[in-house]
């Protein structure tokens, strides 16, 4: 019986250390590293075949480069200006029909999500973002919100995504001191921007990506913390024991879902070594393939013709695109920053 108990503790010993080498230092490293370069690949594919900017390609992978650069890893600063410079330019070359509310083809996610890319860049405020501004103001509806032109659920479709991102976005890139009418235009910023919040105030999201965003907005808005602390617990109760999180109830969890919640909930102060956080980030680390990919199966029904950027996944390669910009994301959130 003693030499039993031996084998038990033993074996337990040896479990409980496999599990903590599981998000270990040097293989989360690995893994952003891996999800780094398959990031770069797809969106420099991306910019040689599309025209436009995209939510999945540039703005997850501006974001992704910008946090890897600041904890140390190498970024090459000539691509990360490439997706910037290109970003800029998809709203550059029609501004005048972007103030005016026309001319994106992705509506207001498309613009919320390109305020999102921008401000992480380190863009200054001009002429192309204040037509995005501009943009936003057109469209938003009577009672506060921006919805989505098309449900191409998860990443397109939820006003609680594109209100979030909106009301970061014109808090960020409100128009200068100097700028020929200034004034008028904070003004209406200011109005858009209170409409925005009270909407995301009063209404209730329904699946995880309006859980998700509702809880970066109410942070963006500055929301009461209790206000706060209810959304983000609303997110942590519905963890699997995986440790991921799923789009809807009913499906399994996969990284889209997970690497969106995990990043909202730091947005709203969870520490990274929070044993919650770290079981995501164990789920992530589990589902990463070899290629560095994370592959999500889409949900969505198409509406426009399919275009192969060549990234992993086939017909789900935007969706899987997105999910590898939001787990490297989550992942690069348990690494300190570089020191100075």
């Amino acid at each position: 019986m003693a030499n039993m108990r031996t084998v038990v503790a033993s074996l337990a010993f040896v479990l409980a250390a496999s599990t903590a080498r599981a998000d270990t230092p040097d293989t989360v490293k690995t893994a952003i590293e891996k999800g780094l370069r398959r990031l770069d690949q797809g969106s420099a594919s991306y910019i040689k075949n599309r025209q436009c900017f995209s939510c999945h390609h540039q703005a997850l992978t501006i974001h992704a480069f910008i946090s890897a650069r600041q904890r140390g890893f190498e970024v090459e600063p000539a691509k990360f200006r490439q997706q910037v410079d290109f970003t800029v330019e998809t709203f550059r070359s029609k501004r005048e029909r972007v103030a005016r509310g026309e001319g994106v083809p992705g509506g207001n996610t498309m613009s919320a999500y390109a305020l999102f890319a921008l401000e992480a860049g380190g863009h200054k405020a001009d002429e192309t973002t204040t037509a995005i501004v501009e943009y936003l103001l057109v469209r938003q509806k009577p009672d506060g919100s921006w919805p989505a032109l098309m449900q191409r659920q998860p990443s397109e479709g939820s006003s609680f995504t594109n209100a979030a991102l909106a009301l970061r976005g014109l808090r960020a890139f409100g128009p200068a001191e100097d700028q020929e009418g200034a004034d008028e235009l904070r003004r209406r910023v200011d109005r858009a921007w209170t409409r925005g919040r009270e909407w995301l105030l009063k209404n209730e999201p329904s699946h995880t990506e309006d859980k998700a965003f509702r809880l970066r907005g109410l942070v963006s808005a500055g929301a009461d913390a209790k206000e706060v602390a209810t959304a983000r617990d609303r997110l942590l109760e519905e963890q699997r024991d995986d440790g991921s999180w799923s789009q809807l109830s009913d499906r399994a969890g996969d990284a889209y879902a997970t690497g969106t919640v995990l990043m909202a909930l730091r947005t709203a102060g969870l520490a990274p070594t929070d044993a919650r956080f770290r079981k995501g980030v164990s789920y992530l680390l589990s589902t990463q393939k070899e290629d560095g990919s994370w592959i999500v199966e889409t949900r969505s029904r198409p509406v426009q013709t399919f275009f192969d950027n060549g990234d992993p996944g086939g017909k789900s390669q935007f969706l899987s695109f997105a999910s590898t910009g939001w787990a490297v994301l989550a992942l690069l959130e348990t690494v300190p920053p570089a020191k100075r």
